[in-house]
Order: C-alpha cells, then sequence, then structure tokens
C-alpha cells in the first residue's frame, strides 16, 4: 500500500514538463530585462572588441589578442554579423546557452535520481546569483559551463540507453515504436561538447572526471546494475574520438598560429600565477553559502541513495575546487566553473524532501523560496550593471573627435564599443593581467599607437595607468588633453582637435 501512494504521489509527465518549462520560462524572464543594460564586467568590453574585429576580417591570435581558447568568439561570430554589432544579441546568445545548460541539469539528475530531483537541480542552478551573473554577461565562463552540463546529459543519456528495455526516463517505459539514440552516438555528443566546453575557457576542464565517471558507470537507473566492461570501455572510447575531432574542427584553422595561440590562451595564465590581484570579496563568498550548504546536504542524502550522482557531482566539485584554488588571478566569475556540480548534488535532497509531511505545503514553501532568491539574483546582477551616465561623455568625446574608421586605443573597450569605435586588434584587450605580468609593455603600446596611425587615446580604468613612462609618453604625442571627469581623460592629436572644431 505504501508503495502505491509513493508512486501515485509521483508527478506525471506532463506536470513534470510543465514544472520544467515554468522554472526554464521565469528564469529566462527575469534575465531578459539585463540584456540592454549596461556593463557588467571588464571582460565584456574585452569580448565586444573582439568580435568587431572579427567582423573586420582580422584572425584571432596572429592579429586579434585573444587570452581564452578561440570557440567562444567563434560561437558568438555569427551572431555579432547577423544582429549588426548589438549587444543585446551578443548577450541573448549566451542567455541561450544557459537555457541550454538549464535544461541539461533535469535529464541527468532524474536520470540518477528522479523527477523532483531534476526539477530541484534545475531550479537551484537557475536561483544562483553566480549563475544567474553570468548567464546575462559577455563572457565565457558561464557558456562553458553550460555546455559542460550539456555534456554530462549526454553521457548520462548514453549509460541510460545501453540498455534499451531499461527506463530511459526514471520509472518509464519507453513507448513501443520510440526511437532511442544509441549509446554509441551520446557517448560520441558527451565527448564533442565538453571538448567544446574547455575551448570555449579552459577552467570546464574541471567536469572531466564528473564526465568519465557517467560513461564507465555500469548501465542501469538510479543505482548501477551489471554491465560488460566493454559497453564502458567502448563509451568512453567513443567519447574521447568525439572531443579529438572537436577539438580538430574548432584549432584546425589555426595551423600556422600554435604559437601565439599557446602564449595568449595558456602562457599568459601561466606567467600571471604571481600576481597578488583579484580575488573575492566576503560579499562573493556570502552569496554563494547557500548553494554550497544545498550541494553539500544533497550530497550527503545521495550517498547512498543515488551513488552515482554523488560520485559524478563530488568528482566534478573537487576538481572545480582544485583548479580554483590554484587558479591565479581569481575573479569572481571563475567560481561559476563550481556551481553547476553544486546545483547538481543539490538534486539529491529531493528523496528526502518527499519524507516531509504535508509535502504539497513544502513543495509550495521552496517554490517560495526560489522566487524570493531568484528575485534577489536579479536584483543583484542590475546593481552590478553600470549606468550609461557613466561613460556618456567619453563616448560624447570619441564620436566628436574620431571618425568610424579611426582606431582609438583605450582601457575602457566597453566606451569605445558605445561609441562606435574599434581599437587596434593587439589591444582589444589590456586588462592588469597583461600589463602587471609584462606581457603588455608601454613600448609596444606606443608602437601600436604609431603604427596605426591612432588619433585618440582614452583613458578611463587606470589599467594602462600602470605602464611606466605611458602619460608622459600621451603629453608629448597627444598634447590636447580633455578632462571627462568620472568617464576619464582623452589625449588628441593636434590634427584631431583641429577637426573636431
Amino acid at each position: 500500500m505504501r508503495a502505491e501512494a509513493r508512486r501515485a504521489d509521483r508527478p506525471s509527465a506532463g506536470a513534470t514538463a510543465v514544472a520544467v518549462l515554468a522554472i526554464l520560462g521565469i528564469g529566462l524572464a527575469l534575465r531578459a530585462p539585463l540584456l540592454a543594460g549596461g556593463q557588467v564586467d571588464y571582460d565584456e568590453g574585452v569580448y565586444w572588441q573582439s568580435l568587431r574585429a572579427l567582423a573586420a576580417g582580422h584572425p584571432l591570435f596572429t592579429s586579434i589578442y585573444s587570452s581564452q581558447p578561440p570557440a567562444f568568439l567563434e560561437l558568438l561570430a555569427p551572431v555579432h554579423l547577423l544582429a549588426g554589432d548589438a549587444l543585446t544579441a551578443e548577450r541573448a546568445a549566451v542567455l541561450a546557452l544557459a537555457a541550454v545548460g538549464l535544461v541539461a541539469v533535469y535529464p541527468t539528475a532524474t536520470l540518477l535520481v528522479s523527477r523532483r530531483a531534476g526539477l530541484l537541480a534545475m531550479a537551484v542552478l537557475a536561483a544562483d546569483p553566480l549563475f544567474f551573473r553570468q548567464s546575462v554577461t559577455l563572457q565565457a565562463d558561464g557558456p562553458s559551463v553550460d555546455l559542460a552540463l550539456a555534456a554530462l546529459a549526454a553521457a548520462a543519456l548514453s549509460r541510460a540507453a545501453r540498455n534499451r528495455p531499461r527506463l530511459l526516463w526514471a520509472g518509464e517505459r519507453p513507448e513501443a515504436g520510440r526511437w532511442v539514440p544509441p549509446p554509441a552516438s551520446l557517448a560520441l555528443l558527451a565527448g564533442a561538447l565538453l571538448a567544446l566546453a574547455v575551448l570555449t575557457k579552459l577552467l570546464a576542464v574541471a567536469a572531466l572526471p564528473a564526465v568519465v565517471v557517467m560513461l564507465a558507470a555500469p548501465a542501469g537507473g538510479r543505482r548501477p546494475t551489471w554491465d560488460p566492461p566493454r559497453h564502458s570501455l567502448r563509451d568512453l572510447g567513443t567519447a574521447t574520438a568525439g572531443g579529438l575531432l572537436t577539438t580538430a574542427a574548432v584549432l584546425a584553422p589555426y595551423a600556422g598560429a600554435w604559437e601565439p595561440l599557446w602564449q595568449q590562451a595558456v602562457g599568459l595564465h601561466l606567467g600571471a600565477q604571481a600576481l597578488t590581484v583579484g580575488g573575492l570579496t566576503p560579499a562573493d563568498v556570502l552569496r554563494e553559502l547557500p548553494l554550497l550548504a544545498l550541494g553539500l546536504a544533497g550530497l550527503a542524502g545521495s550517498a547512498r541513495r543515488a551513488p552515482l550522482l554523488a560520485a559524478a557531482g563530488a568528482s566534478w566539485a573537487a576538481a572545480a575546487a582544485l583548479l580554483l584554488a590554484l587558479h591565479r588571478p581569481l575573479w569572481p566569475h571563475h567560481v561559476v566553473v563550481l556551481t553547476a556540480p553544486l546545483a547538481l548534488l543539490a538534486g539529491g535532497l529531493a528523496p528526502t524532501l518527499e519524507t516531509i509531511p504535508a509535502r504539497r505545503l513544502a513543495a509550495g514553501g521552496l517554490a517560495l523560496v526560489a522566487v524570493v532568491a531568484w528575485t534577489g539574483s536579479f536584483l543583484y546582477v542590475r546593481s552590478l550593471q553600470q549606468p550609461p551616465a557613466t561613460r556618456a561623455a567619453a563616448v560624447a568625446a570619441l564620436r566628436s573627435a574620431t571618425t568610424p574608421d579611426q582606431p582609438v586605443v583605450t582601457d575602457d573597450q566597453f566606451a569605445a564599443a558605445l561609441a562606435g569605435r574599434n581599437t587596434p586588434p593587439q589591444l582589444v584587450d589590456t586588462s592588469e593581467v597583461r600589463v602587471l605580468s609584462g606581457d603588455l609593455t608601454a613600448g609596444r603600446v606606443e608602437a601600436i599607437i604609431q603604427r596605426d596611425h591612432v588619433h585618440a587615446v582614452l583613458l578611463a580604468t587606470g589599467r594602462l595607468d600602470r605602464l611606466p613612462g605611458f602619460r608622459a609618453w600621451l603629453g608629448r604625442h597627444f598634447p590636447v588633453r580633455r578632462d571627462l571627469g568620472r568617464a576619464g581623460v582623452l589625449y588628441l592629436r593636434p590634427a584631431t582637435a583641429d577637426i573636431e572644431r
């Protein structure tokens, strides 16, 4: 009788579909108003200028400086071209990838625990402040995690599809005649998606242990059952082939640029390990404590009832924590690589929650908590967006002092893009890491300014001020100085100033 009652209490496929759509719809609706907002992170200006340089025909690495692997810019380049350099559209592409990540959490947790676990993991991830931020910011970290989540979902589906008579969707027998993708194709997809995630942001390599655990585990439902080892080995080999093929396809266009690709995407970060900039503030840590608590509680709850969920989530979380501990400089957006496995582990709390009396009332309370958390995350990200007024003076000055075909050197690439102006492709990134690590020197910046006949230099964030002697050099070669208040200082050549008058 109790078993029958529990089965009757399980959500139907229709109710589950409605819940998934509701979580996804609310999550997207709350994020949509932020797509047209101001800059959230310095990297947004870097990526925006990089896309403008790609659209102008400059190649990555040999011309356009890029401190990240090429996949992120390659994924967004078609959107940039079709949308006509619209930041809102580029952020919308990032949001579309976030939707993929949110949807991908559901089948993974569902196959390993239950439908309720899938819904819980999805809702927790959607409400996390850092994942929320990275889903509306033009930055590679969020998309790389989304692709890694999709890779893990494909691996989970591959494992479930090995034994076709068994359950593909936690408690449901496939209907007669329903086509189930062969495990090999899903394993191939898992490897390809994981490779694409790593080529978007190297930190996504933390998901590799979780994908390996999923593919190597015996077939079955929530608990592994006996399965010939050759099946696991086959899927691991197929996934490896998918990863290698994808890596070759993405990197093949850069066959003649291996040295600059390595130096920019890997060498820069290795050389910056001694820098003391960056770090997490107490506020950054406090915002993620609820997710950490849910993840640890879910790990404890799933260790006995859903050991494969515990193994996959814990292996990803441990690898991510290790990478973050070693990574320097560390910025808040890097921590998003840890939010995904913690949200997945939080799904392991579902069986415990199902034992609570008055489950419907408890579910309503959890829904209310989720809405409050989503709203809090929305307000947090909106508070980070810089209002347009902070750059209005710089945008107006650049538009009046230069023409669209005249390059501008600046440490505020976002302002230049807002003004419709391009930076030299080698200077799309003038970050603190490049400057302080010695990768970018005053002599190199001055040479690019002279070579590209730059007409205006905008100093607004203090990054280029860290180059010894650069201000003095500007005073000699760009004697017309315009103080723009909070928007910075604009240096112009005399001829440029005459044009403006």
